[in-house]
């Protein structure tokens, strides 16, 4: 006779939603935000277009791609002050277009929905419930430093205490280190090029890429 947490796996179907560039539409006031340290260190300024194609994760190595030297200066005072800016901006963020419907819709089907981001955990609460869609999610798992470190970690957390199993389980996000962690939690991902990266790069090695939210939201029910 199955155990409960058995019965519990028969049915549930679980989505792991990345924030940043995903849910959430921040990539203006983290062009701006890094913009303003790179025009005091005279170091070339980015529009969009640009860092929509060189944006990366670990996020050390994408500073220094863009002329940060770490040599002279330190990594963490820098984040630091990157994260005090993007808080003070903050408010200039809006959900990308249908968010809240599509989370909505999932919620009202039963799926059990998941935040997992390298923001800090307070701050990450706190964003979310500043859109009021806090009630859609299960559980909201950030960052415990401002490093962004730990992803992986945190998804490994998550699968493991939420009794989650990879054939029912998949993770949508906007960048190549979403498909790297759902690559190591075993899960399909589902990347939408709507946010830090562009199309072109997240559809390298074959990749499963979508435009926009509608177009994840199909996917899903394809999937699951």
């Amino acid at each position: 006779m199955s155990n409960k947490g058995e019965i519990r796996n028969t049915v549930k179907k679980a989505i792991i939603w990345d924030w940043n560039g995903t849910l959430l539409d921040d990539i203006d006031i983290c062009i701006q935000g890094i913009n303003t340290y790179l025009k005091v260190r005279n170091l070339e300024m980015m529009n969009k277009k640009k860092y929509r194609e060189i944006f990366n994760f670990p996020i050390k190595d994408y500073y220094s791609h863009i002329g940060f030297n770490f040599k002279k200066e330190s990594f963490e005072k820098l984040s630091a002050e990157f994260l005090k800016t993007y808080f003070v901006n903050f408010k200039h963020t809006k959900l990308f277009e249908d968010a809240e419907v599509i989370l909505n819709k999932l919620y009202k089907k039963g799926y059990y929905q998941y935040v997992l981001s390298v923001m800090d955990q307070i701050s990450l609460v706190d964003s979310i419930k500043k859109f009021g869609i806090h009630k859609y999610f299960n559980r909201i798992v950030g960052a415990n430093n401002i490093l962004a470190k730990g992803k992986l970690e945190y998804g490994y957390d998550l699968m493991f205490s939420e009794n989650l199993i990879p054939g029912r389980t998949c993770l949508i996000g906007d960048t190549l280190h979403d498909q790297e962690v759902a690559d190591q939690l075993k899960i399909p991902c589902i990347l939408v090029s709507i946010g830090h990266q562009t199309h072109k790069r997240l559809a390298v090695n074959g990749n499963f890429v979508v435009k926009n939210l509608q177009e994840a939201l199909k996917a899903v029910y394809n999937i699951l």
